[in-house]
């Protein structure tokens, strides 16, 4: 069969990061193709590469046997390659139809573009994904899962010959799915290449032709679907360490119950029917893969996102449903995103630290001890900062990290949530905030780490929790686990 895309030899870094190292793919007409791998295993920046997003450092594109170098999205598309990425890219305040054509196949007619003509075209396109809306209706207007099929909508309506579905399905109904999967396969049987990355094992299953897996930046393995099932994804997506299930942990003995969460559903259903505890001196991790509903329930916990039922105690009190009576119970959160949640980028790094105390009333506030507040965290944190006075952005997004961290403890909480709190920083910046983790656990501190990297959840947890389409599907002994084990509960295969 003759191929339809050639990727050889394909390397990018970010820094010093490795996000691929030498990597293949090869894509035949009429395929729907998986990309399988962990969080960070370079699954979207090959996808980026391709459709002209990112460039690569090294290696080699083919497009029907002709060498292409794709240095913006508008030149892939013109060979046909358009993704659809998990970040929208819909402009909010257009309506539908000029979303669906925007820059391209627009009809036109003597008084310019035929809006007429062009949203008829639309509705035919939305009709194909199940999508009955008004084509005139602002994107703003359309639920999160609604925007989701626009945006393949618009996909679909450019001269498409390579798909690139960058987990299309993540906010999506089981419906929507298969309504999607149909207009897949239709695109399969039409002779598009179509590749998929997903982190939902039964939906890689149920659609795939032929599957590459990923891990840590370097291509490991690739069949056809003939030749694999849940076990062969799993064997290749992880590579296990029987040293480290057995390791010792390095936190303090769970002890009395701190936090309980009883129920806890969300609204849209992000998660639903969550229970779990978190001991004195424990830190548990929360793994799960995209769109498994993590960030959701953890902000849900401190009243930051709507929740449908469910309760949350702390010390055996039950507390509202609002972030000031979280704080006041206890429970401090460092959120999943530093730029935008948890710092205020020109604000100086003395006074981002200090954020909660400026929340107190003036009485009871005190200039020189707020002085010592900062000076003590500054040297307990070992955080590299020249001048106090500086903005936080002036510091690296380690020694950031351990700001909002060091403000989160400033109000002395019985209970730490970190979501993604190494996310963009380097190892050993990590290795600092795993050694203060620890050191808060042996304090007796009760935490809850967010992580998408199930090397991180064994570096530090003492116990980890799974979730999996908004489910709790595994609350496993860090002590009698392997990687496979949380990998198979976060692509929904029972443990």
């Amino acid at each position: 069969m003759q191929t339809r895309v050639s990727m050889q030899g394909i390397s990018k870094r970010f820094d010093a990061v490795h996000a691929l190292t030498g990597v293949n793919l090869t894509l035949y007409p009429g395929e729907v193709h998986t990309i399988a791998g962990e969080n960070g295993s370079g699954k979207s920046t090959l996808l980026k590469i391709l459709a002209g997003v990112l460039q690569p450092d090294a290696g080699a594109i083919e497009i029907d046997g002709k060498a292409v170098e794709f240095t913006d999205i508008r030149m892939a598309m013109n060979h046909g390659v358009t993704m659809v990425s998990q970040e929208l890219s819909l402009v909010p305040h257009l309506g539908v139809a000029e979303n669906v054509f925007l820059g391209h196949n627009q009809t036109r007619n003597t008084f310019g573009i035929d809006w007429k003509d062009t949203e008829k075209r639309s509705v035919e396109i939305l009709n194909r994904l199940n999508l009955h809306v008004n084509p005139k209706a602002e994107v703003s207007s359309l639920p999160q899962h609604q925007q989701q099929l626009v945006e393949i909508a618009r996909a679909l309506a450019s001269e498409t010959r390579v798909l690139l579905l960058d987990e299309p399905t993540s906010s999506l109904a089981p419906a929507e799915v298969e309504a999607l999967f149909n207009v897949v396969r239709q695109l399969r049987d039409d002779g598009v290449s179509i590749v998929m990355i997903s982190h939902r094992m039964s939906e890689m299953l149920a659609i795939s032709d032929r599957f590459t897996v990923l891990r840590d930046s370097k291509f490991i393995d690739t069949s056809s679907k003939d030749g694999v099932d849940e076990n062969w994804l799993i064997d290749r997506m992880v590579l296990n360490k029987p040293k480290e299930a057995t390791k010792k942990i390095k936190s303090g003995e769970p002890q009395k119950i701190v936090m309980e969460v009883k129920g806890l559903t969300g609204f849209a259903g992000d998660f639903a029917d969550i229970s779990f505890n978190i001991h004195q001196g424990e830190i548990v991790g929360l793994a799960g893969l995209a769109g498994a509903g993590r960030t959701e329930l953890v902000e849900a916990i401190v009243g930051a996102h709507a929740r449908r039922s469910g309760d949350v105690y702390v010390n055996t009190k039950k507390i509202g449903h609002n972030t000031r009576s979280t704080m006041n119970s206890g429970i401090a959160l460092v959120p999943d995103d530093r730029r935008m949640k948890s710092t205020i980028h020109d604000m100086s790094v003395r006074d981002n630290l200090l954020l909660a105390v400026h929340g107190r009333p003036a009485k009871n506030r005190s200039r020189k001890k707020e002085e010592k507040i900062v000076n003590e965290w500054v040297a307990k944190f070992n955080i590299k900062v020249k001048n106090l006075d500086a903005p936080i952005s002036s510091l690296s997004g380690g020694n950031q990290q351990k700001v909002v961290i060091a403000r989160c403890l400033v109000s002395k909480p019985k209970v730490l949530i970190l979501d993604e709190a190494t996310r963009g920083i380097d190892l050993g910046a990590k290795a600092e905030i795993y050694e203060i983790l620890r050191n808060l656990a042996r304090e007796g501190l009760a935490i809850l780490v967010v992580s998408s990297e199930i090397t991180e959840i064994f570096e530090i947890s003492d116990r980890v929790l799974v979730m999996h389409a908004g489910e709790l599907t595994a609350d496993l002994d860090r002590s009698t686990i392997k990687e496979s084990d949380v990998v198979s509960a976060a692509t929904g295969v029972l443990v």
